[in-house]
């Protein structure tokens, strides 16, 4: 394996110490002020007189109404610049981003809290089921949190929760939408690819309406009785989302070296730290993203704690506690996109693709891929890109001629974004609704972290196409140890504590896709299903693991999702604590399986038609 590429994050420069405070433009520490225009004012002198830092005494500020543009902290085309925060708190109270930093050069944000204002909305609720009717027409639920509920509530998702530690994911729990979620048409007449449908593993139109039936207790009127009649359960423990991908905390765009030190995001309706573009050396540490302390909220960011795609890469996440998010701690990824039309010898049209996930630009070089993501040996410039947004689909037009028999789940790669090049150690990830790391990107360490209490995998390396996202073009050159995972995958949404694995219409790939992966050192306690599921994989080396009270339910039990109970995606068969499937390279040696629990067994497994060269030794307790 490559060693990962040094690199570094380069600070604001101090050739010139113009400091500027937001205070003499009128920001007010007081609950009735709103700062918006005091901060916007103080900011666009900053960028008039070339300041170096702007400083923020100490206090709580309040901002209550929209922000003149698309975030309330607008930095835009500044260099050498640092936000001194000084401890204190922004309170946001509009689904608008906090702070947004673009075409920037050398920013530094430190010290500082940020949050939205609860007084407002709530973002989430935990609601109790405190009766349900014999045949499942209605169920009512009870707030615990609230003297008096509104008469209605935006509901985007809901999600099991655990009553006693008061965290997301519970062990057999059921997560569904409330009402139907209609997807994006995939065909060029406005229909949805059935196939596709199909890769979309999630419950929705469950809810007919709401009631207010009590000070705190709201009656919902099921669209299957038969189905709440079966699933739901008085005492049964939810978490409701009232928000979901509204905003952005932390918006990065086209930006280089970026540092986020000391910064502590309690809360937003929408995602954490998101970044694209040309974004590349960005070094978030020392940081948190969790529930403010002293409150009963069970929610941090309704989406993702850190998101980068379509970046550049060069990325250093270290010594940050992530968690209690609605979506993954953190997701690292470029966008694909599966679905063509040939239209001439040079021209073809890609659907399932809008501007804004997948950026293809006339001067970028496409890549094109078979459906199983195996090379076609095609790479061209673009000369001409058109979008049509209504259908979600975008008119390609290449310097070179297109391959003849394209079909249409033809998959395209951008080759201009390159998210790679990572660094992820020391952090904590913890009580997170999803994933605690989903990676798509090469080039990266992962190492001396925890995960604890994670509702889905703890670390999730994948690849795949479908009708919401396509996201990832492979992973190679990754190195993931030291890390300790206690509790995690709690609702075997992907069959393993560490997964490996693609998601396509055709199913499985053959095609090594992740290549020259090491797993080493790394403590697995508590799973209820596998420790690692590894596929469409070459060249992977899991050595010297220690993995405690693993393969806890059966691996053919229906709860994959923690949606519709369903069986394992693919109708796939699993046995073992390590599982292998189209792999080849692999060595599992030198790790230790070990129980506490009277009638769990531990072994390792591959399918033997889909794997070879396969290295097994000096393991211990395995069957």
């Amino acid at each position: 394996m490559r060693q990962v590429k040094h690199f570094a994050i380069e600070r604001p420069s101090a050739q010139l110490a113009l400091k500027v405070n937001v205070c003499d433009f009128g920001a007010i520490a007081d609950r009735g002020a709103c700062n918006g225009e005091p901060f916007r004012k103080a900011i666009e002198f900053c960028r008039q007189c070339g300041a170096s830092h702007l400083v923020i005494p100490q206090g709580t500020y309040y901002f209550h109404n929209d922000p003149q543009t698309g975030a309330y902290l607008d930095l835009d085309g500044f260099e050498d610049f640092t936000i001194e925060g000084n401890g204190s708190e922004l309170l946001f109270g509009r689904p608008k981003s906090y702070l947004r930093i673009r075409n920037g050069r050398r920013i530094h944000i430190t010290d500082l809290i940020l949050d939205w204002n609860w007084d407002v909305a709530p973002l989430s609720s935990v609601g109790v089921v405190t009766a349900l009717d014999s045949r499942g027409a209605w169920f009512e639920m009870s707030f615990p949190s609230y003297e008096n509920i509104p008469e209605q509530w935006p509901i985007r998702i809901v999600g099991p929760f655990d009553p006693l530690r008061y965290t997301p994911g519970s062990q057999g729990g059921i997560e569904f939408r409330p009402y139907r979620k209609e997807l994006p048409p995939t065909k060029e007449n406005g229909e949805t690819d059935a196939r596709m449908e199909t890769m979309v593993r999630e419950l929705s139109n469950v809810i007919l309406g709401m009631e207010k039936v009590g000070s705190s207790t709201m009656r919902f009127y099921a669209m299957d009785p038969a189905w709440t009649a079966k699933r739901l359960k008085t005492g049964q423990v939810y978490h409701l989302r009232h928000y979901e991908y509204d905003t952005v905390a932390l918006m990065l765009e086209d930006s280089r070296h970026t540092t986020i030190n000391d910064v502590t995001l309690y809360s937003c309706p929408g995602s954490g730290i998101v970044g694209n573009g040309n974004l590349s050396h960005l070094h978030v540490l020392n940081s948190k993203i969790t529930v403010r302390p002293g409150t009963d909220r069970a929610i941090s960011t309704t989406a993702d704690c850190f998101h980068i795609r379509n970046s550049q890469g060069f990325i250093i996440i270290e010594n940050c506690d992530f968690g209690y998010a609605g979506d993954d701690c953190i997701n690292i990824h470029d966008n694909t996109s599966m679905g063509v039309q040939r239209i001439n010898d040079n021209s073809l049209i890609a659907f399932r693709v809008s501007k804004d996930s997948v950026l293809f630009e006339t001067g970028d070089t496409v890549e094109l891929r078979h459906p199983d993501l195996s090379p076609m040996g095609f790479q061209s410039e673009l000369m001409a890109v058109c979008y049509d947004e209504s259908l979600r689909n975008c008119e390609l037009t290449f310097k070179d001629r297109l391959p003849e028999g394209l079909v249409e789940d033809t998959i395209l790669f951008n080759t201009r974004f390159a998210t790679r090049h990572f660094i992820i150690r020391n952090n904590r990830f913890a009580n997170n609704r999803a994933r605690g790391l989903l990676i798509h990107g090469s080039d990266g360490i992962v190492e001396h972290n925890v995960f604890d209490n994670i509702q889905g995998a703890a670390i999730q390396i994948e690849t795949g196409c479908e009708v919401r996202w396509s996201e990832g073009t492979g992973v190679r050159n990754v190195t993931i140890r030291n890390n300790q995972f206690r509790n995690c995958d709690l609702n075997a949404w992907q069959m393993a504590v560490l997964y490996m694995g693609v998601y396509l219409p055709g199913g499985r790939t053959a095609y090594p896709i992740f290549e020259n992966i090491r797993i080493e050192g790394n403590t697995f306690v508590n799973c209820p299903r596998m420790a690692m599921f590894l596929s469409s994989c070459r060249n992977v080396q899991v050595v010297g693991n220690a993995i405690v009270n693993a393969n806890q339910i059966p691996l053919d039990s229906p709860t994959y999702g923690s949606s519709q109970q369903e069986k394992p995606v693919y109708g796939e068969q699993y046995s073992g604590t390590i599982y292998l499937l189209h792999a080849s390279g692999v060595e599992i040696s030198g790790n230790k399986c070990l129980s506490t629990i009277a009638g769990q067994e531990c072994g390792i497994a591959w399918d033997p038609a889909t794997t070879r060269n396969i290295t097994i030794r000096d393991n211990v307790g395995f069957n």
